[in-house]
C-alpha cells in the first residue's frame, strides 16, 4: 500500500503548547548525553589525545599549537579544542568537563532537527523525529565522547536547516548563517564537511531538488569571503608556522590515507556502513529500507523526500568509497535517517493500517523483533559471566531494551504506529540511560589504561624512575598519569634512552618481556602485575609494570644490533 499525499510543507509553529516539545527533548537529551560521564574515564584512543591536547594547551597558556605528549598534534583543527577547554575552565578537566562540547553539540543537533521536523513533517512527526534521534545508540555514545563528531554534526545540521529556509524564500540572514556554520564545521573537521555537503548536493540536484535555486540563494561569493574570514586564518598559521609539517600530516596523512590505505586498521566490507546503522541506530534503522522505497515513489510529488534520500544515499555511497571505515564518519547523515522514519510512522498512522500493509513494513517488524529480542536475552543473559558489579546493570539493561521491543511491536500488530514508536524509543532510551549511568561507571576498574597510567603515577613518586611506554602506548596510559611519558619505537632509541636514564618504569605484556631481553639487551625487574580491559583491542589483557634496566655487557653484545621497530 502506498503512502496518501505528503502533508504541507510547513505546519504551524504556533502550535498550543509547543515549547513544552523543546524543553522535553532537551531533558531526554541532556539526561542521556550527561549520565555518567564524570564516572566513566576516557576511552582510548582519541579521547584522551584530545583531552591531553588541551590540557597541554591551559598548561602552557597557547590556544594556536595543540600537542600530545609534548609533540605537535596536528591530527583535527582548532575549534573542538576551543570548546573542551572552555568547558574545563568551567567544571575542570575531568571526563565530564572533557565531554561537555559534545553533549551539547549533540542536544542542539536534535534540537535543530525537531525544528526542521516540523516545518518538513508536522509538529508530531518532527519531534518523533528529534526523539529517535536523540536515544539512537549512535547519538548517545557520540555526544558522550571527548571528539569533534557531535560538534561537525550540530555544524552540518544547521547548514541543513538553513537550506531548507532557502528553498521557501529569500534571506541574506539566513544564508550568512549557513555560511558561518560551515565555517565553524571546516574548524572543527576540515574540509570533510564542505565535501559532505556536496555528497548530498550532487544526487538532490539529479533528482529534482531546486539545488541551483538554493546556490543562487546563498550569495557564494559572499560566503567564500565569510568563510575566509572565519576559518582559513588558523589554517594559514599553521601551514605557514609549521614548514610544511600540518600539510603533512592533516592532508597527507589525516585525509589522503584515510581515503586510499585503511588506516590504524579501520578498513572494512562493502556495506559496511548499512551493517552498522542497523544495529546502532536500532530500532529506527528496520523502518529505513521501507521509509526509503515509499519516499522514492513519492519523490517528484514532494521534494522533501527526494532531498532527504539524497541525504541519507549520499554521504553513504561517498563513504564507502573511502578505505578507512568508521561508522561516525556517517554520523551527519543519522538525522535524515530519523526524519525519514518518522515520515513513515506518520504516513502508516494516518491510513489506519499496520505496519505489514505497506512494501517493507513486514521486514521491518522481523528485523525490530529479531534484533531487539536478540539484544535484550544475550545482554540480560551475559550477566552469568560478567565480572563482578556488573551482573546487575547488564540484568537491567537487557530488561528495559526487552519490555521497550515488545511493547512496541504489540502495538505496532495492533495499528497503533505512533504508541509503537512511543514505546520502542522507551525501550531503547532507557537502555542507553542504564548504559551510560549504570553499566559503564560500574566497568571503570576494569578499564587497563587507567589502571596503568595511574600505577605508573604511583611507581614514579616512590622510586623516582621516570616512566618508559614500549609495545604499548595507549593515550589513556599518558592521560590518567597526567604528564608526558618517554615513548619508544625502535630497539636504538631504546638504548640511548636507557643510557640516559639507567633504569626506567615500564608495562609490557609476558610475551614482550622475553622477546626484549633476548633481542634489545635490557632486563626488567617485575613490580606487579596489572590485568583489565583494553577497549581499543575489545580484548582482556595482563600486563606486566616493571623496572627495565640496560643488561650487563656480556648479555648486550649477545643481543641484536639495528634499528629493530619495538612495535609493529
Amino acid at each position: 500500500m502506498e503512502p496518501d499525499a505528503p502533508p504541507p510543507a510547513l505546519s504551524s509553529p504556533r502550535a498550543p503548547r509547543a515549547w513544552i516539545e523543546p524543553i522535553a527533548l532537551v531533558a531526554v537529551c541532556l539526561a542521556l548525553f550527561l549520565a555518567g560521564n564524570g564516572r566513566t574515564g576516557l576511552w582510548d584512543r582519541d579521547e584522551p589525545r584530545n583531552a591531553v591536547a588541551v590540557h597541554e594547551m591551559r598548561a602552557r597558556g597557547d590556544w594556536l599549537y595543540p600537542t600530545f605528549n609534548g609533540e605537535p598534534r596536528h591530527h583535527k583543527p582548532i575549534l573542538s579544542y576551543w570548546l573542551m577547554g572552555l568547558a574545563t575552565a568551567v567544571i575542570g578537566e575531568g571526563p565530564a568537563g572533557m565531554r561537555l562540547h559534545s553533549a551539547l553539540a549533540g542536544t542542539g543537533t536534535c534540537l535543530l532537527v525537531w525544528l526542521l521536523g516540523r516545518r518538513m513533517l508536522g509538529a508530531r512527526a518532527g519531534f518523533l523525529a528529534a526523539l529517535m534521534l536523540a536515544v539512537s545508540p549512535i547519538m548517545v555514545a557520540e555526544s558522550k565522547l571527548a571528539t569533534t563528531d557531535a560538534t561537525l554534526s550540530f555544524w552540518l545540521m544547521a547548514c541543513q536547516l538553513c537550506l531548507f529556509e532557502l528553498t521557501r524564500r529569500e534571506s541574506r540572514p539566513i544564508a550568512t548563517a549557513f555560511w558561518v556554520s560551515l565555517s565553524l564545521a571546516m574548524l572543527t573537521k576540515g574540509p570533510v564537511a564542505p565535501a559532505i555537503l556536496a555528497a548530498i548536493a550532487l544526487p538532490a540536484w539529479w533528482w529534482g531538488c531546486p539545488v541551483a535555486t538554493v546556490w543562487r540563494r546563498l550569495e557564494w561569493r559572499r560566503g567564500a569571503l565569510i568563510c575566509l574570514t572565519l576559518a582559513a586564518p588558523w589554517f594559514v598559521l599553521m601551514i605557514g608556522s609549521t614548514r610544511g609539517e600540518f600539510m603533512e600530516v592533516a592532508i597527507k596523512q589525516q585525509l589522503l590515507q584515510r581515503v586510499s590505505t585503511e588506516m590504524e586498521e579501520h578498513g572494512a566490507y562493502p556495506g559496511y556502513y548499512a551493517a552498522m546503522s542497523t544495529v546502532l541506530f536500532f530500532p529506527w534503522s528496520c523502518l529505513v529500507p521501507m521509509a526509503l522505497v515509499a519516499a522514492w515513489k513519492r519523490r517528484k510529488v514532494d521534494p522533501n523526500l527526494a532531498y532527504l534520500i539524497a541525504w541519507v544515499v549520499g554521504p553513504m555511497i561517498m563513504l564507502e568509497c573511502v578505505r578507512t571505515k568508521l561508522i561516525h564518519y556517517y554520523l551527519p547523515a543519522f538525522p535524515a535517517c530519523a526524519l525519514l522514519a518518522a515520515w513513515v510512522v506518520k504516513s502508516v498512522a494516518r491510513q489506519e493500517v499496520t505496519l505489514r500493509r505497506w512494501p517493507l513494513g513486514g521486514l521491518a517488524q522481523g528485523m525490530i523483533a529479531g534484533i531487539g529480542v536478540v539484544a535484550a536475552i544475550g545482554t540480560a543473559a551475559s550477566a552469568v559471566a560478567a565480572p563482578s558489579g556488573l551482573g546487575l546493570p547488564l540484568i537491567a539493561c537487557g530488561l528495559v531494551l526487552g519490555i521497550g521491543t515488545v511493547g512496541g511491536l504489540l502495538q505496532l500488530h495492533r495499528g497503533q504506529t505512533w504508541r509503537g514508536a512511543w514505546w520502542l524509543a522507551g525501550g531503547v532510551g532507557g537502555m542507553m540511560l542504564l548504559l551510560g549511568g549504570w553499566l559503564l561507571p560500574a566497568a571503570e576498574p576494569q578499564r587497563i589504561s587507567r589502571i596503568v597510567g595511574e600505577r605508573m603515577a604511583d611507581l614514579r613518586a616512590r622510586t623516582g624512575l621516570d616512566p618508559l611506554l614500549m609495545g604499548y602506548q595507549e593515550p589513556g596510559v599518558i592521560y590518567a598519569y597526567g604528564s608526558p611519558i618517554a615513548l619508544t619505537r625502535g630497539a636504538d632509541a631504546l638504548r640511548e634512552r636507557l643510557a640516559e636514564h639507567g633504569a626506567m618504569i615500564t608495562a609490557v605484556t609476558p610475551a614482550e618481556m622475553s622477546v626484549f631481553e633476548s633481542k634489545f639487551g635490557v632486563t626488567f625487574e617485575r613490580i606487579e602485575d596489572v590485568v583489565g580491559f583494553n577497549p581499543a583491542k575489545g580484548t582482556t589483557s595482563t600486563l606486566h609494570l616493571a623496572v627495565i634496566r640496560p643488561a650487563p655487557a656480556d648479555s648486550t653484545a649477545r643481543a641484536s644490533s639495528g634499528e629493530e621497530p619495538l612495535v609493529k
